[in-house]
């Protein structure tokens, strides 16, 4: 399993921006098998959306495990989204989430880098 991966960031004041994160070189938490990338408001989030005031200090994250990615929303105020048949619909708990799928943290629309993408 490769413990790497690029997010783009696909509105906002920040829209286009692409992210890389490996967690060879120290991004995320790694634990065991699970790499875990914070997305938040607060400076030393993995994924820092400083411009988004919608966005909690620590608002979600997504993890990599064996199964594939996951999106957790963090109890956040303002909730994690992710575009289900054309709407965008409220995360409860954890759920999958595939590359290209698109989610929102706050008003911040992003996705998860298809490989090779």
């Amino acid at each position: 399993m490769s413990l790497q991966v690029e997010l783009t960031i696909m509105s906002g004041v920040e829209d286009g921006l692409h992210l890389d994160f490996n967690a060879e070189n120290g991004d995320g938490q790694l634990d065991g098998d699970r790499w875990t990338l914070n997305i938040g408001r607060r400076e030393d989030s993995d994924v820092c959306l400083r411009h988004d005031m919608f966005v909690s200090r620590l608002h979600a994250r997504l993890h990599l495990n064996g199964d594939g990615w996951m999106l957790e929303d963090c109890n956040s105020t303002n909730g994690t989204y992710i575009e289900l048949r054309g709407s965008d619909e409220r995360l409860t708990g954890t759920i999958p989430i595939r590359p290209g799928e698109l989610f929102r943290i706050g008003r911040t629309w992003m996705q998860i880098e298809p490989e090779g993408g």
